[in-house]
């Protein structure tokens, strides 16, 4: 399947979920969002989810969304963590951008997992805006002190024109330029797994969901090991 044809149809589907759309308040996984059985502490750091339907779950319960999903992975291995789902359908990087402070700053996060920009993609907009925005979040950021993630929305195996490309770089390039842990492709995991996608082909079950926060733990928990 060409990238295009692939990131196209994520980005169709992420555009169009109002249903699932919130007003881009945070959830606190580690409340009632992660049924979680694993007893949790104040000093637990905090992991920020900032992005788009993939994050919030689409047409998924609370606690079957990707923070929570990843909040069980995490109780499994042994990790200290709480997980924040700041994920609202249908963003775009600006959207991201500007809850940032009351998404993030309130959060007291203590590290920030960043996935957006396929929306961007549907609208038409030049990747030097998605791009830019994400060089915005990454800075406030780190004048914060606070450490982030970047999660790629989907990682090409051939391009078909120079906008396309260029989409593609957008990710690596930021990763490299500020320094931070590089999650490629974040439905990765499902990839040419029709039963872990509902209906729409694009968005995961709750299966699918785990599946991917199986990938995406192996990832951040030695990040949030890390954290001070």
């Amino acid at each position: 399947m060409r990238w295009s044809v692939a990131f196209v149809s994520a980005a169709l589907v992420l555009a169009g979920c109002e249903d699932n759309i919130s007003d881009g308040r945070p959830l606190v996984a580690s409340e009632p969002l992660a049924d979680s059985s694993a007893e949790m502490n104040e000093t637990d750091p905090v992991i920020v989810m900032l992005g788009d339907s993939l994050t919030a779950g689409f047409e998924l319960p609370a606690s079957a969304a990707l923070p929570a999903a990843l909040q069980r992975e995490f109780d499994d291995r042994g990790v200290p963590a709480r997980f924040v789902n700041a994920g609202v359908s249908g963003d775009t990087t600006a959207d991201g951008l500007n809850r940032y402070d009351w998404s993030v700053e309130g959060t007291n996060a203590d590290l920030l997992v960043v996935a957006l920009g396929a929306n961007d993609f549907l609208d038409g907009l030049s990747p030097e805006i998605p791009k830019r925005n994400l060089a915005a979040i990454l800075t406030r950021a780190r004048d914060q002190g606070l450490p982030v993630a970047l999660v790629g929305v989907a990682i090409p195996t051939e391009t078909a024109n120079e906008r396309e490309a260029a989409y593609a770089a957008i990710y690596p390039e930021l990763a490299a330029e500020f320094d931070v842990p590089y999650f490629p492709n974040m439905m990765g995991a499902i990839a040419g797994r029709p039963e872990l996608l509902m209906q729409d082909g694009t968005h995961p079950t709750a299966a699918g969901v785990e599946a991917m926060a199986d990938a995406m733990a192996g990832f951040l928990a030695p990040l949030a090991e890390s954290l001070d």
